[in-house]
């Protein structure tokens, strides 16, 4: 007779699942939303992740690595500078989780989904996938045992020039066939229809909180690949706009815009964010009077 493991018998519920959602200073109060939007459908074990409390990327701020073969900085104040604390959970939990990044939303209640990717012990890591790519934004990880990757050693490799940001970031480093494929909707970008559980606002351009500030990330090119983009934007070709785009643009999805806003303004009624958080955001250039303004808190 063959007994089937539950991962569930360990938990008293599917809401018990812990949730880790990625941050740093400029995205840590659309990451305080994002825990919101668990949280109003049940879920109560989240934890934010700070960069600032990450040692081992804390003393790499300034360094160099590689990124698709170009020697970049690790810059602390670019705007997904949280990326790498997506291989964090294995070092610091024992257990299922999942991590997601600060920009991803709860727009439909995920228990149902997220319980039948739990009882599945064939995988210790699932995301999702586009374009044959795998997508680390949203991971379940099952850090018991886990075999993977050591965080330690991946951010020494990685400031040591051994291996490429890209090959991590897209888990290009890892067996294809030790990864298993999350359902699309979990990971659905700038868009909201029927199908879409969590909303990833994924184009850093249009993220709408941000809407009219100064852009404050590197869109990370080559010499060629930015040449020949002036050049089609010279003479009025289609082009990458992203490139040369100094500041944040209005979202052009209009129900992506409207959920992002009442999200806030819910989160703010149940004080999962404060006026502190905001005029602490609107000071440091984290988030728009424009978008606040458009609140009416």
């Amino acid at each position: 007779m063959v007994i089937k493991y539950n991962i569930l018998s360990k938990m008293s519920s599917i809401y018990d699942l812990k949730i880790f959602i990625q941050s740093n200073p400029q995205q840590e109060l659309a990451a305080k939303v994002s825990s919101f939007s668990f949280n109003k459908y049940g879920f109560k074990n989240i934890e934010i992740i700070k960069l600032k409390d990450v040692h081992q990327l804390n003393i790499n701020f300034n360094k160099e690595y590689l990124r698709g073969g170009k020697k970049i900085f690790y810059d602390e104040k670019d705007l997904q500078s949280f990326t790498l604390l997506r291989f964090l959970p294995p070092k610091i939990y024992n257990d299922f989780c999942l991590i997601i990044d600060p920009d991803v939303f709860a727009v439909k209640n995920p228990a149902r989904v997220l319980e039948n990717y739990l009882n599945n012990q064939k995988y210790k890591l699932l995301c999702t996938e586009k374009n044959n790519s795998f997508k680390s934004e949203v991971c379940i990880i099952n850090c018991k045992d886990f075999n993977l990757w050591n965080f330690d050693k991946l951010i020494y490799d990685l400031f040591d020039k051994r291996v490429d940001y890209q090959e991590l970031i897209n888990f290009n480093f890892l067996d294809k066939e030790k990864i298993g494929k999350l359902d699309n909707c979990l990971n659905v970008c700038d868009n909201i229809d029927e199908n879409t559980i969590f909303l990833h606002t994924t184009n850093r351009l249009t993220q709408p909180w941000k809407e009219g500030l100064e852009v404050d990330f590197k869109v990370h090119v080559s010499k060629i690949n930015y040449m020949k983009n002036f050049v089609k934007k010279m003479i009025g070709k289609k082009h990458n706009s992203k490139i040369f785009e100094k500041k944040y643009k209005q979202h052009p999805n209009q129900n992506v815009l409207k959920f992002v806003e009442n999200e806030f303004k819910n989160a703010y009624a149940k004080n999962f964010i404060t006026e502190n958080d905001i005029k602490f955001s609107i000071q440091n250039k984290f988030i728009s009077n424009k978008f606040v303004e458009k609140l009416n808190l």
